[in-house]
């Protein structure tokens, strides 16, 4: 379940100590419909002074007992300051209540205390309230205070709590503390379901999941912040203006619509805002590249029309602007007839995006009208790392109003961090969105820009995404005493991730696996593993590792009855014709271990995968293709992909001049996979690390 939140405007005056100045207010709220707010509003500095209230140390029973509550409230200000460069000076205040509207006491005060003036202020929302004042012909803020709801209750009036653990039925108090903080830095509320400005709250347990997602800053946030504080050194934008030609000779603005950015090479929403009262849109502080634009109606806009995409083919270039004007014609200028309400996942429906894991296959639902006039062929999302199972469109009977259908969706399994937008088309050709459906954050729990610099995180990944599995209890308590040793000092940390990695990649399992499976291949098909393989054979032979007393042998029998292995090697085969054959594919000379190979051959698929198993598992072999397989196994280990020719080519090349396996080389290699924008990009926005760290 979740409340929606919105924006309204209040007229006061603040008194200064120095002079009296009138100030507005701005008060945050949850209730609909968001009011459009044309005015930006921003802190006159970068450096912002905040002071936390005593009460949070002392929770209130709105606050499930043992929440981490001041530690909620630092990292909520610490994700704001990491990617807007904005400095919070905090300190303690013994003052628990917001300002009233009519004068502010010149504290920007966070509040969890049960007051009789927070419960007021807090009287028509559900989780937080923000109440900004600002000088109305700047724009300056003054004064901001951010009180959460002393009596949160659902819809029905039964008693809330926040938590900082994800128990289900509870809000997440740091994701509450990182929206208002936005409002506290001026921001409204996005059209975006993935954003943290977005204007739903969900509780813990929605979809059965933890409701964490909230707690991180989305690219459309980053933008957002962007364009109040900075940084825009090499950085463009897109403005234009929106015009509604309905009425012939006309030139309506097209106001108070939806209208966001996607990166065209990624699908990840980075951008969106409504348009003024005159059609216009900006966005700044955008990554030079290519973007995508679409318009959208609100629900609660006089404004009825058709969704569209502008374009698919805006160039932004660094310090620059790009215009993109539009103007409103048939069809798109028809009611809209498609208008998708919910989406869900795990059999339940909400308003607020899907938290999904990257590599795996789920069930997405979507509800509303002319839903079920969307074939499954035309649903998709505008993004290389999703799959959508056309086939597996189903209409569901969930006792909505309106049709709801479901259909599988894969996510890749590098799919990089981010939010991703739903596209329909209907039979009749009428486009829709749910703009930041999807959302992919793999690191909630962790506070810092990327959280592959929490070194909790990255262990568990790098067992994930290099093994297959977890580590066990003892491991992750020897490699966390490790890295706790070098406290805050940087270089230390960056020792320990890189010691990690290297022995995971040339002293675990990995290696061993990594290598067979290659010269498996190669040997077998003459050519190597694609990822996909890789991954559902490794889990294969671990499983037959525990079943089967020579592993390699059963995943050799497997392999050589595959259809692609038996349309090279025919059963017409003579024992030569095929141990030949497989000697040419790995190029390696062999002739001393021909005898036993022919000695091998049955004409049985057993004999066949006894003689490839031998073949893959020579050391001959494992030695001539080991620097090929070693680069192969870290684009598959950190990038989650397949190698792109030129960049294994490339890294084969470095190795060729090294001796083999050299720990050095191995080490340095392993750096620039670990600091490539890539592989960090796959769990944050934030890029943190450089090459430079590698020497190179």
């Amino acid at each position: 379940m979740q409340y929606p939140l919105s924006l309204f405007l209040a007229v006061a005056s603040f008194a200064s100590l120095s002079s009296p100045v009138r100030f507005e207010t701005r008060d945050s709220s949850e209730i609909e419909p968001a009011a459009q707010i044309v005015r930006q509003i921003r802190w006159p500095s970068r450096t912002i002074e905040v002071a936390l209230s005593t009460s949070l140390n002392s929770p209130s029973t709105n606050i499930k007992a043992g929440s981490d509550v001041v530690g909620a409230a630092r990292r909520a200000l610490a994700r704001w300051s990491s990617i807007a460069r904005i400095n919070f000076v905090v300190s303690w205040s013994s003052s628990t209540s917001v300002s009233p509207a009519t004068a502010g006491d010149g504290i920007s005060l966070i509040t969890i205390a049960d007051t009789l003036e927070n419960q007021a202020f807090n009287a028509d929302s559900t989780a937080g309230r923000t109440r900004v004042f600002f000088d109305p012909e700047s724009g300056s803020i003054a004064e901001a205070d951010v009180s959460i709801n002393p009596h949160p209750k659902t819809e029905e009036g039964a008693d809330l709590q926040f938590s900082t653990d994800g128990s289900p039925g509870t809000y997440d108090l740091e994701a509450t503390f990182t929206h208002e903080i936005g409002h506290l830095l001026g921001l409204d509320h996005s059209p975006v379901l993935g954003s943290t400005m977005q204007s739903r709250q969900a509780f813990n347990g929605t979809f059965g999941l933890p409701a964490l997602t909230e707690r991180t800053l989305s690219e459309d946030d980053r933008q957002r912040i962007r364009s109040l504080y900075g940084p825009k050194q090499r950085l463009g934008r897109i403005e234009g203006r929106l015009i509604d030609n309905r009425v012939a000779n006309s030139f309506n603005p097209l106001n108070g619509v939806t209208v966001w950015a996607e990166n065209v090479g990624s699908g990840r929403v980075v951008a969106s805002g409504i348009t003024n009262d005159d059609g216009t849109y900006k966005f700044e502080g955008l990554t030079p590249g290519q973007y995508r634009i679409v318009v959208a109606p609100r629900e609660d806009s006089t404004q009825r029309f058709r969704s569209f995409e502008i374009s698919n083919q805006v160039v932004v270039k660094s310090d620059l602007a790009t215009t993109l004007n539009y103007n409103l014609v048939p069809p798109q200028a028809s009611a809209p007839a498609l208008n998708p309400r919910l989406i869900g996942l795990n059999g339940e429906l909400s308003t607020v995006a899907l938290p999904l894991d990257a590599g795996k296959k789920f069930k997405i639902y979507l509800g509303g009208e002319g839903i079920d006039q969307v074939p499954g062929t035309n649903i998709s999302i505008n993004s290389p790392y999703f799959t959508v199972d056309a086939s597996s469109l189903t209409r569901e009977q969930l006792g909505t109003p309106y049709p709801v259908v479901s259909f599988d969706l894969t996510a890749a399994h590098n799919v990089p961090f981010g939010d991703y937008s739903i596209k329909l088309q209907s039979n009749s050709g009428e486009t829709a969105f749910v703009p930041g459906a999807l959302t992919i954050d793999p690191g909630v729990a962790t506070a810092g820009a990327n959280p592959v610099d929490d070194y909790r995180f990255f262990i568990n990944q790098h067992y994930a995404d290099l093994l297959g599995r977890e580590p066990d209890q003892a491991t992750l308590d020897k490699l966390t005493a490790q890295f706790n040793q070098c406290g805050t000092r940087v270089d230390c940390l960056k020792t320990r991730r890189l010691d990690l990695s290297t022995l995971l990649l040339m002293q675990s399992e990995l290696s061993a696996t990594g290598l067979f499976l290659h010269d498996l291949y190669l040997g077998g098909l003459g050519r190597r593993p694609r990822f996909a393989e890789y991954e559902s054979d490794r889990v294969t032979l671990r499983n037959f590792n525990s079943e089967v007393k020579d592993s390699s042998i059963a995943l050799a029998l497997a392999f050589v009855e595959r259809p692609e292995f038996q349309r090279r090697y025919p059963a017409s085969l003579k024992a030569a014709e095929f141990v030949d054959q497989l000697l040419a594919n790995i190029a390696v000379d062999l002739k001393a271990e021909r005898p036993t190979l022919l000695g091998l051959y049955d004409g049985l698929n057993s004999g066949r995968a006894a003689i490839l198993a031998r073949v893959a598992s020579q050391p001959a072999v494992v030695d001539a293709h080991y620097n090929e397989a070693f680069v192969m196994l870290q684009y598959f280990g950190y990038l989650r992909r397949d190698p792109d020719e030129s960049g294994l080519n490339f890294w084969v090349n470095i190795l060729k001049n090294k001796p083999l396996r050299d720990p050095a080389a191995a080490r340095s290699m392993v750096c620039s996979f670990l600091t490539s924008t890539e592989y960090q990009n796959r769990f944050g926005m934030i890029a943190t690390h450089s090459s430079s760290e590698c020497g190179n």
